[in-house]
């Protein structure tokens, strides 16, 4: 305390210019001295506390990465379990591929994989909202997911089934997040191209198409193109030549799903050629014409029925059976068990059942006095009896054995103003015949459909996507 009352006291005796350095030392000591003080009071007051670990403070000094001991790092579960295997974990499904065969319903099907009664139900009830499962047919593959079951659960259960309805449209049954089914319907995108094909008869025009590499049912759609004007047991000769103008429905792999109409079709034959273009009326109904644009549609077919020969013609013979010469008032067509029978007209169908030795019969009325009869049918259409109306080329029946017959086969009648006529003699009145504006529109059509055959003739009947022929 002297000092600093020696210090206090000198300085205002400072009174020349020397004497200001001296209180300017002074003034520098004096200030060195207070901060020495200070910080020797600081040092003591701020000396670190030797916390707890675990006590909670502030500061770089709690961390807990400069403690003596590393706490402990917690999971979301038990370390001890996850060594462990899973508990009650569900096996993958199974999957199994079942082709439905004649006789099967779905029902069925999902029992041979041990599906329970109730699920069954449950699939079906779902699957009919969006397919009708009676409308499976032979042919159709069916696509199965099944969960087989935990102890103590014996019952297997279905998670999925797929398959496809027709070329158009896939089906889906799926078992959703709640347990419950649902059904799906999926519209296949398919592309439409033309073919054509041309070729040869040297057995029958299906051979011989068939080895041009057409599909049957294109060669099958035209031989009903040429029912109305073709005699196949008859007018066809070897080495008379045909060809073929016709769509395909492809999927996105280019596979074939549906054959398509027949857009154009030509027959050779020894006395005559005949050329058919397939044209769609103002009114919307489609028809084939020839050059002249006359319709190929007759009142009445010639062959009420696909792939059949004959086997008796009209007139007098020995009856089979009877033993003794009797009139054959119709043809008989030869032709597997089973064979779909159409009317040959339109009209209103005046009887259809059992009929003594016709066996199962029906008997159609038409326009113009004239009707037509079917006999010895092994059963009768969809939906076919008595005083309905039906179109020209409805099934009316199927191709059996009934009544006094020795053998498969469809006896066919026409009759006109009640007294039975050849089939195969009769002038059956014609379809209409275009003319005017009609006629003109049907001109411009057959040359987009005769150049579009030209391109595709050169590249030897290979495929190419529709524009506009």
């Amino acid at each position: 305390m002297s000092q600093l009352n020696k210090f206090k006291i000198s300085l205002p005796l400072a009174k020349n210019s020397a004497n200001w350095r001296h209180w300017w030392i002074y003034v520098g000591l004096g200030l060195a001295l207070s901060i020495s003080i200070s910080g020797n009071l600081c040092a003591a007051d701020l000396k670190f506390s030797e916390s707890e670990p675990g006590e909670p403070g502030v500061g770089w000094q709690n961390s807990p990465f400069l403690k003596s001991e590393i706490p402990l790092i917690t999971s979301w579960g038990d370390p001890n379990d996850e060594e462990k295997e899973p508990k009650n974990l569900l096996p993958p499904p199974i999957d199994a591929q079942y082709t439905i065969a004649p006789g099967d319903t779905l029902r069925q099907v999902l029992a041979k994989f041990d599906i329970g009664r109730i699920e069954t139900a449950r699939v079906i009830k779902s699957l009919s909202k969006t397919f009708k499962p009676r409308n499976l047919r032979p042919g159709h593959r069916l696509i199965l997911q099944i969960q087989s079951p935990l102890p103590p659960e014996t019952q297997k259960k279905l998670v999925s089934i797929d398959f496809t309805a027709d070329a158009k449209t896939d089906i889906a049954v799926i078992r959703d997040g709640r347990g419950d089914f649902v059904a799906q319907r999926h519209n296949r995108e398919l592309g439409r191209r033309l073919a054509y094909g041309e070729g040869i008869i040297t057995s029958s025009l299906y051979q011989a198409g068939t080895d041009e590499g057409i599909p049957a049912r294109a060669l099958i759609n035209m031989i009903k193109v040429f029912s109305f004007d073709v005699d196949f047991q008859r007018d066809i000769q070897q080495n008379d030549e045909f060809a073929l103008f016709y769509e395909r429905l492809t999927d996105e792999t280019g596979t074939i799903a549906e054959i398509g109409p027949v857009i154009f079709a030509r027959l050779k034959l020894r006395r005559r050629e005949v050329k058919l273009y397939r044209f769609k009326l103002k009114k919307g109904e489609i028809d084939y014409f020839d050059n002249q644009g006359r319709s190929v549609k007759k009142f009445l077919l010639s062959t009420p029925t696909d792939g059949a020969r004959i086997s008796s013609g009209f007139g007098r013979r020995r009856h089979p059976i009877l033993g003794y010469s009797k009139l054959h008032k119709g043809i008989d067509f030869a032709a597997p068990r089973g064979t779909p029978v159409y009317a040959a007209g339109n009209g209103i169908i005046e009887i259809a059942k059992r009929y003594g030795s016709y066996g199962n019969y029906v008997r159609i009325r038409h326009k113009n006095h004239y009707k037509t009869a079917y006999a010895h049918l092994k059963g009768f259409g969809p939906g076919i009896k008595s005083g309905i109306r039906v179109r020209q080329r409805r099934v009316i029946g199927y191709i059996g054995s009934t009544g006094r017959s020795t053998g498969p086969h469809l006896h066919y009648e026409v009759i006109y103003k009640n007294r039975h006529v050849n089939p195969r003699g009769v002038r059956i009145p014609t379809g209409i015949q275009l003319a005017g504006k009609e006629y003109k529109r049907f001109k411009a059509e057959r040359k987009k459909i005769d150049r579009s055959m030209i391109v595709l003739r050169k590249k030897n009947a290979t495929d190419t996507k529709i524009d506009n022929y």
